[in-house]
This record gives structure tokens, sequence and C-alpha cells, in this order.
């Protein structure tokens, strides 16, 4: 018997009606991704107008480049890849190519806007601790364990995603939990308690 994935099989399919210009079919791509696709652009970037630039950016990608998707990686493993493409050219204050995109559907996503806010409206002192101490670790081992905690990648799809072997992914996460561990005991959290937003490392 072959196990199937019911919400990896919708997003396939999602992707082949966008290839076929379903308007719809992407809108509903959006409001499954938009909010994840910023939240993920925040972490990289720090600049929420910026990262509502990216997350706009990689939706168009997506529009774009739907046909040229051949299911060797879930949908997510793949949005997300762009998105850390587009995010780390933002960083390194690279300019987007320019790209005729009047054909593409209007990107509106009112829950962008509510997140948006949340993100930049946050002031509770765990997760400024928790910011502070990612932003210590070195970018590499910050990527990891922003994707496996707070975007719920296995070690696989963050290999795929970051473009090395999983192998290399699986040390990265070692050494990037235990300076975690020893960055979050000097501000006063307890390492053992609290990882990502609260989630045990």
């Amino acid at each position: 018997m072959v196990d199937t994935d019911p919400a990896r099989d919708a997003d396939i399919d999602l992707v082949a009606r966008i290839a076929t210009g379903d308007k719809q079919a992407f809108e509903t791509l959006f409001t499954s991704y938009g909010e994840r696709v910023f939240r993920y652009a925040h972490r990289l970037i720090h600049d929420v107008p910026k990262a509502e630039e990216v997350t706009n950016d990689v939706m168009i990608e997506v529009w774009k480049n739907a046909a040229k998707f051949e299911g060797r990686s879930k949908v997510s493993t793949w949005i997300l890849g762009i998105t850390r493409h587009l995010a780390l050219n933002a960083v390194r204050g690279k300019k987007f190519d320019t790209v005729d995109v009047d054909s593409a559907p209007e990107i509106v996503d009112p829950g962008l806007s509510a997140e948006r806010d949340s993100v930049a409206g946050e002031r509770e002192d765990l997760k400024q601790k928790l910011r502070q101490a990612l932003g210590r670790l070195s970018a590499d081992h910050r990527d990891v364990i922003e994707l496996t905690f707070f975007q719920g990648c296995s070690y696989q799809e963050i290999a795929a995603i970051v473009g090395c072997p999983e192998n290399t992914v699986k040390t990265r996460m070692f050494h990037a939990r235990k300076q975690l561990h020893g960055i979050l005991s000097g501000l006063g959290l307890d390492a053992g308690s609290y990882g990502a937003e609260g989630v045990a490392i």
C-alpha cells in the first residue's frame, strides 16, 4: 500500500492549476503560505516592509514558475527555498530582477497585514531574548534552527532549501543547539525548557 499525504497532493494540485493560469488556485495557495513565507522572510531580514516585499516577490515567482515545478519535493520546500533566496538577496542589497507581472493576479491578504502588525508590535520579554539569542548564531546555524522550530521542516527538507547535504544540516543543528543553550542560559532563560518561541530545544 502506498502512503499518501493529502495535504501534499492538494498543494501539488494547486500548483498544477496555477501553471494553467488559475487565479483562484493562486489565491488559495497564497492564503495557505503567505503568512508562513512572511514569517520566514522576516526572521531572515528583520525588516517588516522588506519582508512584505519579499513575500509578494516569492508568490509572483510561484505564479511565473509553477509550470516548472516537478513535484520532486514538497511544495512547501520549494516555496521556502524561493523565500530564502530572495530574502538573502534583499539582505545583500541586491535588486530583484524586474519582470512583466501584469498578467499575475493582485495579491491581497488581510491576514498578512494582521501578521505584520503582530510581528511589529511584539513586546514580550521572552520573545525578545530568544530573538537576541538567535541573532548571536551564525547565519547557517540560525537558518537550521528557524527552519526546524519555526517552519517545522525535516532535515531532508532543510537540505533541499539551503542546498547542502543532509549530514551537514545535522552537524549544523548539533552545534546550533549547543550554542543556543549557552546563550539562553546567559540571558537567564532555562535552556532546557525554551527554544524558538517556547519550543523545547
